[in-house]
């Protein structure tokens, strides 16, 4: 019986409850996003930048008019350096610094950037106010031009027509560039009584205003101190990107290779697939304004580098990141249905259309709370601690809220995409397949956590911003390490419910930040958005159903891995019990030292051994190998086990027993199959044995001299062969008086088979030179011997056949 959903969730809910209002409440003293207050959208701010162009007279009707979103990571920084975040968030919200901005941009797509006549770029505030154009022309355009003292003039006299006040600054430097046709001049003023310097520059070329900037810089310090951040910073992202391609061929390859060996199927890959491929597209469209913003392609304008930018996102990035996921969920999918089956339920009900149920309710709901707990918990962490460890948080963008044609899905989409590629590849891949493989959980979390933090510095955004180094490192540790404990808690659907939240809160900052109305319609979207997941929860806690496969749902790769996974636990039992069979504990007979060991190629084998106690304190002893290996050799040897002992009677010869047996195999075994045996009688009071061999290899008589070991081989022939006649008139049995020190060893030709890569045998020299080197050792340690050497031979090649052995050593 299910508990309730109070006594199920009361608890967690009211921690996600206590997590969204921490959120709410520090958000601004912890987010440099925050500092984003978007008044207009990109169209306003282009209808308003052509407005002021075309006031100073500029014809722009035949230009591509362009526009994106510039937040000054470094300016703010600086600024938190001054006075914290909130400081650094309450000054740039008002809009009394040049410094987050609007770049705007006309060109002529129709030429090359070398072709252009003539272009133009326009900044503006978030609030609109004009923070400076410009007018590009050719070095070669022929104008009057002016002296310095008209240039200066006439500058003066643009910038007071600006309503700028020149007053509070300083004239600092002027130039002048003898262009081919033209006399062009630059003014730079400044003022130094502020914290952050601010500059305005204009340009006049020949005798018009070719463009003014206005604009702040921090101090020679703190941009030196940014240069090495941002060399470090290259170098570390470097690495990542390293790291994460040589992880997308690791998938990839491991997802052909068991794809060809018919362990994965592609059909839920293939819809996961799709859906993050056209998660991607739908969201780099819906930002296209963004893409390749700051990127320069030779000589191309930049539309034709927009359309190549896009391109390039498209089929290249995200094709690239969608196959990584596809190969990671395929390979994933399989270890996990393996290891931890209803991990995959929540996301099951998904793919099948089916999202109504218990399982996607509880990973919506665990998911949603967690990632309201992880998200306030790391906001209140900042909001105690920034101020005490002196650091800041780095921000390099704004999310794109301001550049996408809809800002009310950019968080949606974006969280989505990000938390389906981190959990498939970092949860469900890493830490199923590496569990499925090692059976280690410690060794699958620690790899998990490592690939993560060495790929998550350019394949993942920190929430709020990223501080130095070292604490960005330990971030996404913990972060990691946390991930995968509600993964191995939960379920994978869990997971990409938490990061999905983090993620799309993250982005969303910078849309809940402005104040514009424009943006306040999309506040509504995007809450709406969110809301969506809980709408299928709701529905699933009221059906209350739980998702199971039906015979029509079942995907046929999933049949297929349910189908061996029964067989493996089927062959598990089959193991254990064919292991049961085998003696308990070796013969204790005083002045011998007797054991055996049976090492099977697969689950099941066809080789065995066994003691038998015979009367006279007299012990039968008896090493079997059927033909063939797994099941049907296995089934074999339990049918021979029980001929044998019921034919080993006390005074009865081993070649009497043997003949026994083979007339029982004779009519019972498959005529392509046929079991080799060795069959021996230990007399400790007459110190001596007789033994038959049926076929099986040779015993080992090593001498107590230490000189080399020698071959016991009586002549025989398989059991099961012959129907008896030829068998019996084959057979032959011998006796050998024992003497101290002596070591007998049966075996199967497992030992002696076994092969090195090259296809080099272990061979009958090479055992002979073993038992010679481990002879001295108790019976039991001899063998282990033997078996370490063999490995050490074979060099971790997959063992055959299997092995089996005994040792007979006398006192």
């Amino acid at each position: 019986m299910e508990q309730s959903f109070v006594r199920k969730f009361g608890l967690l809910l009211i921690c996600g409850a206590a997590g969204a209002l921490a959120f709410a409440l520090t958000v601004n003293s912890v987010a440099p996003p925050a500092s984003v207050n978007l008044r207009y959208s990109r169209a306003e701010i282009m209808d308003k930048a052509n407005s002021y162009l075309r006031g100073l007279g500029y014809d722009l009707k035949d230009y591509q008019q362009d526009a994106w979103f510039s937040l000054e990571s470094s300016v703010h920084l600086y600024l938190q350096t001054q006075g914290g975040i909130p400081h650094a968030n309450a000054i740039l919200r008002t809009d009394s610094l040049p410094a987050h901005h609007w770049y705007v941009s006309w060109y002529d797509r129709s030429r090359s950037q070398s072709q252009s006549i003539e272009s133009f770029r326009a900044w503006l505030s978030p609030s609109a106010k004009i923070l400076g154009f410009q007018h590009v022309i050719k070095d070669t355009a022929s104008l009057p031009s002016l002296t310095k003292a008209e240039a200066l003039e006439k500058a003066e006299n643009f910038l007071h027509s600006q309503g700028i006040d020149l007053s509070p600054l300083t004239l600092g430097t002027s130039s002048e560039t003898q262009q081919s046709h033209r006399l062009d001049h630059k003014f730079v003023w400044s003022d130094k009584d502020t914290a952050l310097e601010r500059n305005i520059w204009v340009q006049i070329q020949g005798t018009e205003i070719g463009g003014f900037r206005q604009t702040v810089e921090e101090g020679g310090t703190f941009q030196a101190m940014m240069s090495g951040i941002t060399t470090t910073a290259t170098f570390i992202a470097t690495s990542s990107y390293a790291v994460f391609f040589l992880l997308f061929f690791f998938v990839v390859v491991l997802f052909l290779k068991k794809y060809h060996e018919g362990e994965v199927g592609t059909r839920t890959g293939a819809i996961v697939f799709i859906a993050l491929f056209a998660i991607s597209v739908v969201g780099t469209i819906n930002i296209y304004p963004l893409i390749g913003a700051s990127v320069g392609m030779g000589d191309l304008n930049k539309y034709n580098t927009r359309m190549i930018s896009f391109g390039m996102t498209v089929f290249i990035y995200h094709v690239f990141l969608s196959v990584m996921v596809f190969a990671a969920w395929s390979v994933g999918e399989s270890s996990s249905r393996s290891v931890w089956p209803r991990k995959l339920a929540g996301i099951d009900s998904f793919l099948t259309f089916k999202p109504f149920t218990i399982d996607v309710a509880e990973g919506v709901i665990r998911g949603y709370m967690w990632g309201l707990i992880l998200i306030g918990a790391y906001a209140t962490i900042l909001y105690f601690f920034l101020p005490a460890m002196k650091t800041g948080l780095f921000v390099t963008e704004g999310g794109g809220i301001a550049e996408a044609y809809l800002p009310g899905i950019r968080p949606f989409l974006s969280g989505i995409a990000s938390a389906l590629f981190a959990e498939i590849v970092f949860r469900l891949f890493f830490l199923s397949y590496i569990k499925e493989k090692t059976g280690k959980m410690w060794l699958s979390i620690l790899v998990s956590v490592l690939l993560w933090a060495a790929t998550a510095f350019v394949m993942w955004e920190i929430p709020f911003g990223s501080p130095k180094f070292v604490e960005t490192y330990t971030v996404l540790i913990v972060y990691a390490l946390i991930m995968n404990w509600l993964f191995l808690k939960y379920d994978l659907l869990t997971t990409i419910c938490a990061a999905f939240l983090i993620s799309g809160f993250d982005i969303a900052i910078p849309l809940f930040s402005s104040s514009g109305q424009y943006y306040a319609a999309f506040q509504w979207v995007c809450a709406g958005l969110f809301m969506l997941p809980l709408v299928a929860a709701v529905g699933g806690l009221i059906r209350k159903e739980r998702f199971q496969f039906t015979p029509q749902t079942m995907p046929t790769h999933i049949l297929r891995i349910t189908e061996r996974e029964r067989m493996a636990k089927e062959l598990e039992i089959a193991r254990k019990v064919q292991m049961s069979l085998l003696p308990k504990m070796n013969p204790v007979t005083p002045g011998y030292d007797i054991a055996g060991i049976c090492i099977p190629a697969q689950e099941v084998g066809g080789d065995y051994y066994d003691f038998v106690s015979l009367g006279g304190k007299r012990i039968g002893i008896a090493l079997g190998d059927v033909s063939g290996k797994g099941v049907p050799a296995a089934i074999y040897m339990t049918l021979t086990k029980g001929i044998l002992q019921s034919n080993a009677e006390d005074n009865v010869s081993p070649k009497t027993v043997l003949s026994k047996v083979n007339s029982l195999m004779y009519r019972t075994i498959d005529r392509n199959s046929f079991v080799s045996m060795f069959y021996a009688i230990l007399d400790p009071q007459q110190r001596t044995i007789r033994f038959a061999r049926a076929g099986q290899c040779p015993v080992i008589v090593a001498q107590h001299s230490g000189g080399k070991g020698s071959f016991l081989t009586p002549k025989g022939m398989a059991l099961g062969l012959e129907n008896g006649t030829v068998f019996d008139s084959v057979l032959e049995e011998q006796e050998v008086a024992l003497s101290s020190g002596e070591v007998l060893v049966f075996y199967t030709d497992g030992f002696t088979e076994a092969m090195t890569e090259t296809g080099d045998e272990f061979g009958e020299q090479r055992l002979v030179d073993s038992l010679g080197k481990h002879r001295n050792k108790p019976a039991n340690e001899v063998i282990k011997g033997i078996v370490e050497d063999v490995n050490d031979f074979t060099r971790g090649k997959p063992q055959h056949d299997d092995m089996t052995m005994v040792v007979l050593k006398v006192g």
